[in-house]
């Protein structure tokens, strides 16, 4: 059997139209939902399970604690709430209540379909439910999404990017080069996803960056992010902290990869700590370093998980 990207590939430099269809479809196709890790299970089962309804469809909820400070964990494309258990087990305290969620067609919530404006929307309506949000937390996709969030009103004292993209166009180069798209038909997808999913938007892939509005608060932002990372390149670390002017902290990580970054002993130590630490003790500078964290990419499957 060919690899569909040898076949894609092919298709796209002799059927331009066509391979871009094929890809739109694919691209927006969520395909079966992840279950639970049984590394996950524990952390997992103990959440207090609830829901909230956006646009009609329900959108399954996870909390731990219930103290008056928030931190809320945005998972990635394809993925689900219940990856973050590990960071979960991490930050449990009395003072906290960490808040997560399936995002329509992932995990336990329903559908077959969802956006960044779902993910955004989401964030939004947690964050007023919650109250006090201490931090938002992003991973890969999760990332943008959650600088969406803040950027159009959500209130935040910190925000952490794992693995997060610049924009969204990085996402469409990604796909398309995981594809073996030509030029040609990447424009196609592109031009396919912005008519049909948002059709009311001028130009998405200016409005779904990893930026905030100069003009606002200047959020405190820690970045992790792989050197490795061989679904989103650690360059789109160094341009969403470009981009920031606020404090900033990039820490880099060696040998995770885009997955096993966030089970790792060391980055979530990271990031509890930059949580932690008081805000007038993160400083208006940026600053860098490296977590140590050696091992392979654990990454599987031919699917694409952002």
């Amino acid at each position: 059997m060919i690899p569909i990207h040898h076949a894609m590939r092919a298709l796209s430099r002799v059927a331009p139209p066509l391979a871009a269809e094929i890809a739109y479809r694919q691209f927006i196709s969520l395909g079966s939902p992840e279950r639970v890790h049984p590394r996950d299970a524990e952390v997992h089962g103990r959440a207090r399970i609830g829901s909230l309804e956006l646009n009609g469809r329900p959108v399954v909820t996870y909390a731990w604690g219930s103290g008056p400070e928030t931190v809320l964990l945005v998972h990635g494309w394809r993925s689900r709430g219940s990856r973050w258990s590990t960071l979960v087990a991490a930050l449990e305290s009395p003072e906290r209540t960490i808040v997560s969620f399936d995002a329509p067609g992932n995990g336990d919530s329903p559908g077959d379909r969802t956006t960044v404006l779902d993910y955004a929307a989401i964030v939004r309506l947690l964050a007023a439910r919650s109250g006090n949000v201490q931090a938002i937390v992003g991973h890969s996709f999760g990332v943008l999404a959650s600088f969406l969030a803040a950027r159009e009103g959500v209130a935040t004292a910190r925000l952490i990017g794992i693995s997060g993209m610049a924009s969204a166009t990085q996402l469409l180069e990604t796909f398309s080069a995981q594809l073996g798209l030509s030029e040609r038909a990447e424009r196609g997808l592109g031009a396919r996803f912005q008519r049909r999913v948002f059709p009311n938007d001028a130009d998405i892939w200016h409005r779904f960056v990893a930026e905030l509005d100069p003009t606002e608060d200047r959020i405190p932002l820690l970045l992790v992010h792989d050197e490795g990372d061989a679904v989103v390149p650690v360059s789109q670390a160094e341009l969403i902290a470009q981009a920031h002017l606020g404090a900033v902290r990039v820490e880099l990580t060696q040998g995770l990869g885009h997955h096993r970054i966030l089970n790792d002993p060391g980055v979530v130590q990271a990031i509890r700590a930059f949580i932690d630490t008081p805000l007038e003790e993160l400083g208006p500078r940026s600053t860098s370093g490296r977590v140590e964290s050696p091992g392979p990419d654990a990454q599987r499957g031919s699917g694409v998980h952002l």
